[in-house]
């Protein structure tokens, strides 16, 4: 396997953000994935798990260990024992539409979310009041050493975009999704209307890591950003999104710092305001 050295992680990013990583690489399989676990324990090296990279801001600094990258890398999907089984780096508009395909449902709540099935694991990726977790039979994941454990959707601690994955220190390698047959017409309308919501109300068009904020309870982080006045403000060339005030948009060369900044002025807004504390959605690539 090829490992890279100071990779631009702007290029690996949907805020297209960030510095070198020191090393990089893109593993294919399973067993190129414990060896760059090894290999990173060989040099001494932190590391990052990188999915599509739509959630994650780097630093400007770059990291100094080594990222991996799952997406286009860990692809796999197929059809076994009444389950559907995607690998970590599969694309999640891929996995809906080889769910369609199939004619099973559960799963049309993804549509149009850019991430990769590894991230949304781990993130208990959610939309339109359902989450990935619901549809979760088991995972195979690998710890730090390389090795090997399944886990039952009971064990993965799920909860309001998190699990207990990265807290155990295990990496996402396969999903096992537990999916009811559904009727291919009403699916294919649901996708196209998750589509064309988002298209309407999100800024599809410009680099960002979608969802910046977690909602709170019944308080929606978007709506109360829009309220306090928030859409429209600018830290260099990072702007909270004009279209949708819980995305944060890249206008071109924006920095971390930048993004950063629009973080923590956005907080102490809503803060002041409403006395809520968000917390953030999207994770910080930090060492």
């Amino acid at each position: 396997m090829k490992y890279l050295k100071d990779e631009p992680l702007k290029k690996h990013t949907s805020f297209r953000i960030g510095g070198p990583a020191r090393y990089f690489c893109v593993p294919k399989n399973q067993e190129e994935l414990a060896e760059a676990i090894q290999y990173a324990r060989e040099k001494k090296l932190k590391f990052a798990i990188l999915g599509a990279g739509t959630n994650v801001l780097a630093l400007d600094k770059g990291y100094r260990g080594l990222v991996i990258k799952l997406a286009n890398g860990l692809k796999r999907i197929y059809f076994k024992d009444n389950l559907l089984y995607a690998e970590a780096g599969v694309y999640l508009p891929q996995l809906v539409q080889v769910a369609l395909k199939r004619r099973l449902t559960g799963l049309e709540f993804l549509a149009g979310i850019p991430g990769t099935v590894g991230g949304a694991i781990v993130m208990n990726a959610g939309a339109w009041g359902k989450e990935i977790s619901g549809s979760i039979d088991h995972v195979k994941a690998l710890d730090k050493n390389g090795q090997e454990v399944v886990l039952t959707r009971k064990e993965l601690g799920f909860g309001y975009r998190k699990s207990s994955i990265e807290k155990k220190g295990l990496i996402v390698v396969e999903t096992a999704f537990k999916l009811k047959t559904g009727q291919v017409k009403a699916m294919r309308e649901k996708i196209n209307e998750h589509l064309a919501q988002r298209k309407l109300k999100q800024p599809l068009g410009i680099p960002n890591a979608g969802s910046v904020f977690k909602n709170q309870q019944k308080k929606i982080a978007g709506k109360l950003l829009q309220e306090s006045g928030a859409k429209g403000l600018r830290c260099g060339d990072a702007q909270i999104s004009e279209k949708h005030a819980n995305f944060i948009v890249n206008l071109g060369e924006a920095s971390s710092r930048d993004v950063l900044k629009l973080m923590t002025k956005a907080q102490k807004i809503v803060k002041e305001k409403y006395k809520v504390n968000l917390e953030p959605e999207i994770k910080i690539m930090v060492e």
